[in-house]
């Protein structure tokens, strides 16, 4: 996030330096400034509380469907070893399925998730604690289905390119303004150049947030580690979400290399691997998966 908004900055800054006070009428420039001032905060205030609340939704939900699946997981205790087996077998994969794919493409998980409620819905209860157990197995498949109907719904309201098109143009207006105004000075040229950093920040921060990415270490990763230990699995975690830096697990994790282009899943390699936290291994690759 740094980057893009220092080279915007630096940037911006030059061009304020180069340009000098070879510019138009001074009242026109600020004027115009104003109102590209004025649209583009309104629309990008708008557009990221929005875009918030989006987010909010979707890991709340995403927690509350994890939540569910270690229920069952732990719920399953109750049946014979062949259908607890199964299932929670089944949970791992529907778990491991939805890290496999962008949270943004959510439904592509579904095909897990069906074969895990069909499972479940198949169960046969033999004794009268079982079939307790089992009305709220199936009734805790209802809700699992209700809460990725949300999920799916959130999901396909990522920002349209005619938005992003708008916040874009505006943007550029703003900074070739911002970039004439200080009229060749140092220290005028140096306000716009931190001036323009904020407002490209401010782009970068819109993007992850429409991109559901914004806080996920905390709010998705983590959780999620901690719901595979919880199950006695190791956590499963793509190697590329290692190597960007967006979460760094520590001990053994089951790390996915995805050989094709997302969102081909299908010949992916898992390896399990002893982690120190800082994306290298500590104790070697352990054995492919």
């Amino acid at each position: 996030m740094v980057g893009p908004a220092a080279v915007g900055g630096v940037i911006v800054a030059g061009v304020s330096l180069l340009v000098g006070p070879d510019r138009g009428d001074i009242r026109v420039d600020v004027a115009l400034a104003s109102m590209a001032a004025f649209l583009f905060g309104v629309l990008l205030a708008f557009t990221i509380v929005r875009t918030r609340e989006r987010l909010a939704l979707v890991q709340n939900l995403v927690a509350k469907g994890n939540a569910s699946l270690f229920s069952i997981h732990q719920m399953m205790s109750v049946f014979g070893e062949g259908d607890r087996r199964q299932i929670r077998d089944l949970v791992d994969r529907h778990l491991t399925d939805q890290i496999d794919y962008r949270l943004v493409d959510y439904h592509l998980a579904t095909p897990s998730y069906l074969e895990l409620t069909d499972a479940l819905y198949a169960l046969n209860p033999d004794t009268r604690q079982e079939e307790v157990v089992y009305k709220e197995l199936v009734q805790l498949g209802i809700n699992m289905y209700a809460s990725r109907a949300l999920i799916e719904a959130a999901t396909g309201q990522a920002m349209s390119p005619i938005e992003w098109t708008g916040l874009f143009l505006l943007l550029a207006l703003l900074l070739g303004l911002i970039s004439v105004l200080p009229g060749g000075t140092a220290l005028g040229a140096l306000v716009a150049g931190m001036l323009a950093g904020t407002l490209v920040t401010l782009m970068i921060l819109l993007r992850k947030l429409d991109l559901l990415r914004w806080h996920e270490q905390v709010t998705i990763w983590e959780p999620t580690t901690r719901l595979f230990r919880s199950m006695q699995r190791d956590p499963y975690v793509p190697r590329e979400v290692i190597d960007a830096g967006r979460y760094l697990p520590t001990g053994r994790v089951r790390v996915v290399d995805y050989p094709d282009p997302y969102p081909l899943r299908s010949t992916k390699v898992i390896s399990v691997e002893d982690l120190d936290g800082t994306g290298s291994q500590a104790g070697g690759r352990i054995r492919p998966e």
